[in-house]
C-alpha cells in the first residue's frame, strides 16, 4: 500500500472514502475535481450531516449515498493512529432502496474485510451520530474531559443529554425516526465501550486545530431553524466553542 499527495497521482478510484475534516470538505472535492467521474462513487465518513451535499454540489454529482462510521481513533505521531474501537461503515441511500452503487460498495467492503452495514434507513443512524458528537465532542471538549469523566459529573452529564435529545427532537421534526427513548442505552454503551476516549474535538483543541463545531452543534442549530425546534444548549454549546476555537485566536 503506498500514498499520494495528489490524487492524480493515484489509480482511478471506483470508490473514495471522504475523511477529513468537515471545515475541508470544499478543499477536498477541488483536489478531487481531475479523478472524479459520473461513476465514481463517493462516501463521506465526516462529522456532521452537510458533507454529502457540499460535496456533489462542488463535484457536479447526482446526490450521494449518506454512509457514517463510529470509531475510536487517535493521532498519536505524524502518520500514526492508535485504534481504540469499533469502525463499521455504515451507509445507504437517502431514499432507502439497494441500488447498483450500493451493491458495489457492500461487495468492495466486503472483499476488503471491512465491517459495514447497508441501511435502508441510514439517516436514523448518521442523525444519532450528530446527537453523540452534538453532546459528547462539544462538552468534553469544553470540560477538557474523556467520556466516562464528562459521564461521571451530573452536571456535564445534563448537558450531554440535553444536546442530544435536542438534537434528536430535529431529527424527529425532519421526520427522521430515530429512537428517541435511547439516551441511557447510548450513554451506558459509551461508558462501556469508550471510557477513557478523547473526542476528536478535544483531541483537536489540545493540538491548537482548528475544531468542528460549526459541522456538528451548528448544523443542529441550522437544522432546527428551518424545522422551528428550539435547540438552546447547541446553540450555548455553539457559541463557547466558536469562542475557544484556536482557530478564532489567529
Amino acid at each position: 500500500m503506498s500514498a499520494v499527495r495528489d490524487p492524480v497521482d493515484a489509480p482511478r478510484p471506483e470508490l473514495v472514502l471522504v475523511c477529513v475534516k468537515s471545515y475541508d470538505t470544499a478543499a477536498a472535492a477541488a483536489a478531487l475535481r481531475p479523478v472524479v467521474t459520473a461513476d465514481t462513487i463517493l462516501l463521506s465518513l465526516q462529522n456532521g450531516i452537510e458533507n454529502e451535499d457540499i460535496l456533489a454540489r462542488e463535484l457536479g454529482l447526482a446526490p450521494l449515498m449518506v454512509a457514517c462510521t463510529r470509531i475510536g481513533v487517535a493521532l498519536v505521531a505524524p502518520a500514526t493512529i492508535e485504534y481504540s474501537g469499533r469502525g463499521t461503515i455504515v451507509f445507504g441511500e437517502v431514499d432507502g432502496l439497494e441500488t447498483p452503487r450500493a451493491r458495489r460498495v457492500a461487495a468492495m467492503l466486503a472483499a476488503a474485510g471491512v465491517p459495514y452495514e447497508l441501511r435502508s434507513d441510514v439517516l436514523v443512524p448518521a442523525w444519532e451520530k450528530l446527537a453523540w458528537n452534538a453532546g459528547f465532542n462539544a462538552v468534553t471538549t469544553l470540560t477538557a474531559a474523556t467520556v466516562a469523566e464528562v459521564l461521571a459529573e451530573p452536571a456535564s452529564r445534563d448537558l450531554v443529554v440535553a444536546a442530544m435529545e435536542e438534537t434528536d427532537a430535529v431529527a424527529t421534526a425532519l421526520g427522521i425516526p430515530v429512537r428517541r427513548l435511547r439516551t441511557e442505552a447510548v450513554l451506558a454503551d459509551s461508558v462501556a465501550g469508550l471510557p477513557d476516549f478523547e473526542t476528536s474535538m478535544l483531541q483537536d483543541y489540545r493540538r491548537g486545530r482548528r475544531l468542528e463545531h460549526d459541522a456538528i452543534n451548528g448544523a443542529v442549530v441550522r437544522a432546527a431553524a428551518r424545522v422551528g425546534v428550539p435547540v438552546p444548549v447547541n446553540q450555548v454549546l455553539l457559541a463557547l466553542l466558536a469562542r475557544i476555537d484556536p482557530a478564532s485566536r489567529r
